[in-house]
C-alpha cells in the first residue's frame, strides 16, 4: 500500500508591511499583540511589557502629550480592510493601518500634528495584502513587483484620503522614501517566511563624500551675495522632484512652464545682442492691436526664434515633439480635457523640453 505523498506547500498570500511618514486616522487596523498587551497593562496601571511602538515611561526625561491609549483600533469599532482597485493591473488589494508613536523623540506626541510631513510626532504603519490567486505564478517571487504594487496602492489611498480629509500636506510615497519593507509570505501548510527588502534610487553616496571645490566656492559666493538660483534652474529641479514623487500631472505642467520661461529669456537675450531697445523687444512678445494681445508660446517658438537667432526651430523634429508632448498635453490639462497623466507622458514632456533647449543652444554655437 502506497503512502500518500504530502503536497508541496504553495505560496498563496503575501503581506507587504512598512511605516508611513504620516499618521492615518481610519477605523481599521491589523493586530500587534505586544502593543495590545502594553495598552491593556497601561489601562490597569500594571507593569508595562516592552513594545517597540509604545512609549517607555522609564525613559529619562520622558514626557507624553495627548491621548491615544490604546493606540490601536478596538475590535468593537474596527472595520474591514480598505479594498484598493488597481485598474491598470486588474488587481484588488487590501490595506490595513496601525497607529504608531514616534519613539525617536523624548517628548511623545500621541496624536496628529497638522502639517507634520515626516511623522516626527506620530505616524502609521500599513500592511498591503495580496491574494495570489489574482497574480500569475511567475511573479510570485518577484519581491520588487509587490513593493511597486504596494506603493501604487497606498498612493491611491493617500490621494483620496488627503482629499476627503483635507490633509494637503500628505503626499505620495516612493520606495526610496520608505526604504525598508517587510514581506510576509504565507504558505498553504501554515508556514510564514519573512524577508526584508531595501530600496535605493541609485548608488549610495557615502558620508565621507563632499561637493567639489568648485561647487563649494560657487555656493559660498552666492550665499555671501544673497543670490537665489536662476528661475530656469529652479523650475528644472522642481520638475525632477515631481517626477521622483510620481506627480505626473504637475511635472507635465511645469515642463511647459520651463520651456516658455526659458524661451522668453532666450529671445530677449538674442534681441539684446542685436542692440534693440527694451520697448522694441517688449513689442516682439505681443500683437500690434490695441489690446497688445500676448503672442502664444507656439508663435514664439515657430516664428520669433528664427527672427532673433536665425535658427529655424519650427522645421525640426524637436519642435514637433515639444508641440505634441508638452504644449498639447499642457493645454489638455489646463483646459480641463485631461486630468490623469501617466509616467510615460510626464517624462516625455520633460525630455522634449530639455532636448528642444539643447538643440536651440547647439544651433547657435
Amino acid at each position: 500500500m502506497k503512502t500518500k505523498q504530502l503536497e508541496n506547500p504553495e505560496l498563496y498570500y503575501k503581506e507587504v508591511y512598512f511605516d508611513l511618514p504620516n499618521l492615518i486616522l481610519v477605523n481599521d487596523g491589523f493586530r500587534d499583540q505586544t502593543l495590545e498587551e502594553w495598552a491593556e497593562a497601561h489601562s490597569k496601571n500594571e507593569k508595562l511589557p516592552y513594545s517597540p511602538y509604545a512609549p517607555p515611561p522609564n525613559e529619562p526625561g520622558y514626557l507624553s502629550i495627548g491621548g491615544g491609549f490604546p493606540v490601536y483600533i478596538p475590535k468593537e469599532i474596527k472595520k474591514k480592510a480598505y479594498v484598493v482597485n488597481l485598474l491598470e493591473q486588474n488587481l484588488k488589494v487590501g490595506l490595513q493601518f496601525l497607529r504608531r508613536i514616534n519613539q525617536k523623540s523624548t517628548t511623545k506626541l500621541c496624536g496628529e500634528v497638522i502639517g507634520d510631513r515626516t511623522g516626527r510626532a506620530s505616524f502609521s504603519s500599513v500592511k498591503v495584502n495580496f491574494d495570489l490567486k489574482q497574480i500569475k505564478k511567475e511573479f510570485h517571487n518577484k519581491t520588487n513587483v509587490f513593493v511597486e504594487l504596494s506603493v501604487e496602492a497606498v498612493n491611491l489611498f493617500l490621494e483620496n484620503y488627503r482629499s476627503i480629509n483635507n490633509r494637503p500636506y500628505i503626499s505620495k510615497i516612493t520606495p526610496q522614501i520608505i526604504q525598508t519593507f517587510l514581506i510576509f509570505n504565507r504558505f498553504t501548510n501554515g508556514e510564514t517566511k519573512t524577508q526584508t527588502y531595501g530600496s535605493l534610487s541609485g548608488p549610495l553616496v557615502g558620508l565621507g563624500s563632499n561637493i567639489s571645490n568648485e561647487q563649494d566656492s560657487l555656493l559660498r559666493k552666492k550665499l555671501e551675495k544673497g543670490d537665489i538660483p536662476l528661475i530656469v534652474d529652479s523650475l528644472e529641479l522642481e520638475i525632477k522632484n515631481k517626477l521622483d514623487l510620481r506627480d505626473w500631472r504637475l511635472a507635465a505642467v511645469d515642463s511647459a512652464v520651463l520651456f516658455e520661461t526659458w524661451l522668453k529669456i532666450f529671445i530677449r537675450e538674442q534681441f539684446e545682442l542685436k542692440s534693440l531697445s527694451k520697448d522694441e523687444i517688449d513689442g516682439k512678445f505681443h500683437k500690434n492691436d490695441k489690446y497688445k494681445t500676448p503672442h502664444s508660446t507656439f508663435h514664439l517658438a515657430k516664428t520669433v526664434i528664427k527672427k532673433c537667432s536665425g535658427f529655424d526651430f519650427f522645421n525640426t523634429d524637436k519642435f514637433k515633439n515639444w508641440s505634441k508632448k508638452t504644449r498639447g498635453l499642457r493645454n489638455n490639462i489646463i483646459h480641463g480635457n485631461q486630468y490623469k497623466v501617466n509616467e510615460k507622458e510626464a517624462r516625455e514632456s520633460f525630455n522634449s523640453v530639455i532636448e528642444s533647449i539643447e538643440l536651440i543652444k547647439k544651433a547657435l554655437v
